[in-house]
């Protein structure tokens, strides 16, 4: 009975001496791709303010940490992914996080300076094949309510169907040649077939590296300053990074749907130089 005391004993002792430091605290793990405010249920064809929180990943890359010119998504706690025009400069942006109105100060906002850029290499090889950068932040963020990290699909994992209804989001111009958008912007596209992107981009387009959303009306899309920003798709709860803005002819032209850099087709990019720097 003694020896059963004992043995029950230990084991009580090394599950306590062993169990996570997360559960030890009371704290849960923070899942990637969980809004730290739900958005609105509805789903939008014309683009409108988002709501503060609802698009935690999405960061404002600035000149000087004033100016605005580029969109972003926080991967993790110390880097961000954005399209390789954005940076293919040299320039090494203040990253805003936590960011609605960029001409007020809402208490949520933190910015820190870019440390490095990394441009995916097989970038300005043909047109805008490959267009995406990797930012290492000096220094990593704190998660919260309004920061947050999306999730980031595995290589060469599939898009999801032609007509699937995504997100994108933005500060940039509502109208081609107008100016940013002082609130955060957000719409739905679905996603377009590569038949019917190809037909429109011709050569332009890679449908191995690339995909195309908009509605078929036109109206809606991401436009001067969402470069670099995310298109996410929502799957089982949690939203994934399957697309970084990056090209189109005009804005919400209906004969030309806007063209995104697909993420899955450098995942192993993206992971290799994260953990390598």
């Amino acid at each position: 009975m003694s020896s059963l005391f004992a043995l029950t004993l230990l084991c009580f002792i090394a599950v306590a001496l062993f169990r996570p430091v997360e559960a030890r605290s009371g704290r849960k793990k923070l899942r990637c791709g969980v809004p730290g405010v739900p958005r609105a249920p509805d789903r939008i064809v014309g683009g409108r303010d988002a709501i503060h929180g609802a698009w935690p990943w999405q960061v404002s890359l600035q000149y000087w940490g004033i100016i605005h010119f580029c969109g972003g998504t926080l991967i993790n706690k110390r880097w961000v992914l954005t399209a390789a025009h954005c940076v293919e400069d040299g320039t090494k942006p203040h990253v805003t996080l936590g960011e609605s109105r960029l001409s007020k100060n809402d208490s949520t906002e933190v910015t820190i300076k870019t440390k490095k850029v990394f441009i995916h290499p097989g970038y300005g090889v043909w047109y805008n094949l490959y267009d995406a950068a990797l930012l290492k932040l000096k220094k990593r963020v704190r998660f919260n309510k309004y920061i947050r990290p999306v999730c980031v699909p595995s290589q060469n994992s599939p898009l999801p169907p032609p007509g699937t209804v995504c997100s994108i989001t933005g500060w940039g111009s509502t109208r081609e040649g107008g100016s940013t958008k002082n609130r955060l912007q957000e719409a739905d596209v679905p996603i377009v077939s590569d038949y019917d992107c190809s037909s429109v981009h011709d050569l332009s387009f890679d449908s191995f590296v690339e995909f195309c959303a908009r509605y078929m009306a036109g109206g809606v899309d991401t436009c001067q300053g969402d470069s670099g920003g995310p298109l996410v798709c929502e799957k089982d709860g949690n939203y994934f990074l399957h697309g970084i803005t990056s090209w189109g002819i005009g804005c919400a032209l209906p004969e030309y749907p806007g063209v995104y850099a697909r993420v899955a087709a450098f995942a192993d990019w993206i992971r290799d130089t994260i953990r390598n720097n």
